[in-house]
């Protein structure tokens, strides 16, 4: 049993200083809103479990889609230290490509046993509905890009998990 204490410390150990807070379910989430015909919103772009997150990129090959006759995509905005340094919102088709950094440093969350999913919004996206009450629309991560950790590593990560705009009733 001490050996196995020792092992287990040493892993510790050796994760803090190599930068691998261990084994996680990293994910890009696209959140939900509903929002009245006509109003404005905004939905948020998050990360799940970020292991020491910088730089994300969605294109040239990844596309944030949606239904361009629901919606109008108005803005992006870098939040929680992220800045988005780059963007191409195409309202007649219906995507948004960007690329969204933390200048200085990045996302290096203190992980505790116990926790759950910690999730960590990123960029918040403005839309404008345009579509009829009752009208919604998907907003799906076709694929990132890239992802890095403060070292410019590429981060694995797992499927987007995808958003929706409701249009609602004023």
């Amino acid at each position: 049993m001490k050996l196995l204490r020792v092992l287990f410390g040493l892993f510790v150990v050796l994760g803090v200083l190599t930068g691998c807070e261990g084994s996680y379910r990293t994910q890009v989430r696209v959140g939900t809103l509903s929002v009245p015909a006509g109003g404005t919103g905004v939905v948020r772009i998050s990360i799940l479990n970020p292991p020491d997150a910088k730089m994300i990129q969605v294109g040239p090959t990844g596309f944030l889609t949606f239904n361009p006759s629901v919606i109008q995509v108005t803005g992006l905005t870098g939040v929680n230290g992220f800045t988005v340094s780059g963007s191409v919102i195409n309202n007649t088709m219906g995507w948004v490509q960007f690329v969204a950094s933390f200048p200085g440093g990045s996302i290096r969350p203190i992980v505790a046993s116990g926790l759950g999913v910690l999730e960590i919004p990123i960029v918040e996206m403005s839309v404008q509905a345009v579509g009829p009450v009752g009208s919604n629309t998907a907003l799906t991560i076709t694929a990132v890009d890239l992802f890095t950790d403060r070292v410019g590593q590429p981060i694995p990560i797992g499927p987007p998990i995808a958003g929706q705009v409701v249009i609602i009733a004023p």
